[in-house]
Parts: structure tokens; sequence; C-alpha cells
């Protein structure tokens, strides 16, 4: 249950399969706005490299398997809350979140998002992106890749129809180019939303720091 003194910060979900370019693209827009990045699948894995992991979630990520909600929404509340007295602080880009419908409703129990960002990619592209990364990431092969793929093609059609209304929230780009194309279809794709143009114009320059 979330604490009475505290809320969350002006929420933007990012969601797309392994290989969409959500954690690249992310970096390159919060550099670039007053805004901030998450990326739960790093928090995930800085969680499992301590000597003290939790040995359910240290399992679940060697898996490839996704944590239990209850335990995803006491990692991530600790990162997007804020005291209710406090200054509204940059909105967050969370990249990764939610990937299953019912993440994505309980958690709105926090503050529902003020955009969701959908980063399309065709299978064969993110496959391929992923098992050839430069920066190589525990879990990027063929198998655990098409486990994942999987759930993500059964799980992301309820978040995109929960989603679908009202008008606005939801922005699909296509990022099946390269990098900078990607880019380029994402700033002009958030150039015509007005939810973007009041988050970010708002948004102090510099980010605060939260208890």
């Amino acid at each position: 249950m979330v604490p009475e003194t505290r809320r969350t910060r002006d929420l933007i979900f990012v969601i797309g399969a392994p290989g969409a370019g959500k954690g690249t693209l992310c970096k390159m827009l919060a550099e670039a706005n007053n805004v901030d990045h998450l990326s739960l699948g790093d928090l995930l894995r800085q969680t499992v490299s301590s000597p003290n992991a939790d040995q359910l979630i240290a399992g679940c990520i060697h898996r490839g398997e996704l944590l239990p909600t209850h335990i995803l929404h006491e990692l991530l509340y600790h990162r997007v809350a804020q005291p209710v007295s406090s200054t509204a602080g940059r909105p967050l880009l969370l990249d990764g979140f939610p990937r299953r419908l019912d993440q994505a409703r309980e958690f709105e129990a926090f503050g529902p998002p003020k955009l969701i960002l959908f980063f399309d990619c065709p299978e064969d592209l993110a496959r391929e992106r992923v098992i050839t990364r430069k920066l190589g990431r525990f879990g990027d092969t063929v198998e655990i890749f098409d486990k994942r793929y999987s759930e993500f093609r059964e799980s992301n059609p309820p978040i995109l129809s929960h989603y679908a209304r009202p008008e606005g929230r939801l922005i699909t780009i296509d990022t099946s180019g390269a990098t900078e194309e990607s880019y380029q279809k994402l700033q002009a794709a958030l150039g015509s939303s007005e939810e973007w143009a009041a988050l970010t114009s708002e948004a102090p320059k510099f980010p605060v720091e939260w208890l």
C-alpha cells in the first residue's frame, strides 16, 4: 500500500520487445530534455549483483522470468516516490515497464502514467540486436530472447489496448531503423504531443534528489 506521505513523480512508461532500442533511445531522450531515465533491466541487474541479493529475484533474472508483481512494485516504488510536500521533480522515463497488464493496473495505484511510449520493432531484427550487442548482458542468448519475446507477444497487446484511451497517451514509434533514424521518429512523434510539451516545459532543468 502506498504511504500517505508519498506520491510518484510524473511517469512515462516505455514498452517494447527486448532489442527494440528502449535503453539507447531513452538515454538519448533524457540527455536532450528535462526528463530522467530509469531502466528496469539495469535496476534488476544491479539488484542481483549484490552479495546479499534476494535469491528469488536472482533466480527469476537468471532464468529470464518475470518477477512477481508485488516484488517488482516494491523495488520500483522506492525509486519513483517522493514526499507529497516536495516540489515536483523531473518526469521519469520508466524503461521496460510494464511487461504485463496486471503490473500496469496495480502500479496505477501509485499514479497513472502521463504518457506511454511503445517502441515497435520486428522480431527478427530485435533478436539480431540482442545476440550481437557489443555490451553483452547476462541472458543475451537466443534461448532467453525467444522465451522473453514469446511472453512479450502474449502480454503486450492487452497493455496497448488498455492505454489506447484517452487519445494521445499512447505513442507508437517504429524503431526498426538505425539509431539516429529511430530517434528522429521519436522526436517527431513527441513534437506533436501536447502532454509531452507540458511535461518537459514545466519540469525543472536539473534533477532533484528524492528521499
